[in-house]
């Protein structure tokens, strides 16, 4: 993802911070905000915080319009390097700091610890509680294991994708998708090499009915090539339909983020449904 800054803009005035400041707080909360009111954690809603952002820009420069931004429970990439779609995910897969909270946490999801695998699907269920899509989903589906064709039941994406179509009430159709065999891309050294192996593998069955949003899920992302490919597929079969990949996690080298990449965006409510605490039970995690 290409991480280059803007060039700097002339400063805004004081009466225009306040006033842009005053638009953008009347945006988030309504007409309401006061200074008196108390800090709530609000639903979030993907085209409000598209016009935030744009405002909160203008207000602080480019530290508020970093490489992903974030939204809720969740963060938000725009645009990932393969394709054109944009992720939802939970946090980072930190591959040089493996010893981060939460990269161990994911680590274990990744190799099957039945209570990471567990705490995990709590999470991505818990995350979306707050947040808001433009459209509203109509299926789930998620991406196929590499040594497979089709989608099992038990693999960590599905377990994933079934839990959070139960949790929001949106339809899963885990045999939607099937795919080519293909060898492990974690085991190829090449960026370009992984892309090229996930391109074209997918086949999709038509939706039918109107068309809508799609919630494609994986276990991780890194670049984007299968969610790329995916929704080639889904696009093909169903014209019309929107994509929307969605992740437990991004995996990213803090090196790559020149060692500033952190889990700290992941709010304690989160970690404590990852525990398991009973305060943070719910009839879905």
């Amino acid at each position: 993802m290409d991480k280059k800054t803007r060039p700097a803009t002339e400063a805004p005035s004081a009466d225009a911070e306040s006033e842009e400041a005053a638009r953008l707080a009347a945006f988030l909360f309504g007409e309401e905000a006061k200074e008196t009111d108390p800090p709530r954690e609000a639903p979030f809603n993907l085209a409000t915080e598209y016009e935030a952002a744009r405002l909160a820009a203008r207000l602080f420069g480019e530290k508020s319009a970093g490489s992903y931004l974030v939204a809720g429970r969740l963060i938000r990439f725009d645009r990932l390097p393969v394709g054109d779609l944009g992720l939802l995910t939970v946090g980072f897969r930190i591959t040089d700091r493996p010893n981060e909270k939460w990269t161990r946490r994911f680590n274990r999801f990744k190799y099957g610890d039945p209570a990471a695998v567990r705490a995990a699907t709590r999470t991505l269920c818990a995350a979306f509680d707050l947040f808001r899509l433009d459209a509203n989903p109509r299926v789930v589906v998620s991406s196929v294991s590499s040594g497979q064709n089709i989608v099992r039941n038990d693999t960590p994406a599905s377990i994933l994708a079934s839990a959070l179509a139960e949790s929001r009430g949106w339809e899963w159709l885990p045999h939607h998708v099937t795919k080519d065999r293909h060898p492990s891309i974690t085991r190829i050294p090449s960026a370009a090499e992984r892309d090229a192996t996930v391109d074209g593998v997918y086949l999709a069955a038509p939706i039918g009915g109107e068309p809508g949003l799609v919630i494609v899920v994986d276990d991780f992302c890194t670049r984007g090539a299968t969610f790329a490919d995916i929704a080639r597929a889904i696009r093909e079969s169903n014209p019309g339909w929107e994509i929307q990949p969605v992740s437990l996690a991004k995996t990213e080298r803090a090196a790559y983020w020149n060692g500033e990449l952190t889990n700290a965006h992941i709010p304690d409510e989160l970690d404590a449904i990852w525990r398991g605490d009973p305060e943070a039970a719910s009839p879905f995690y």
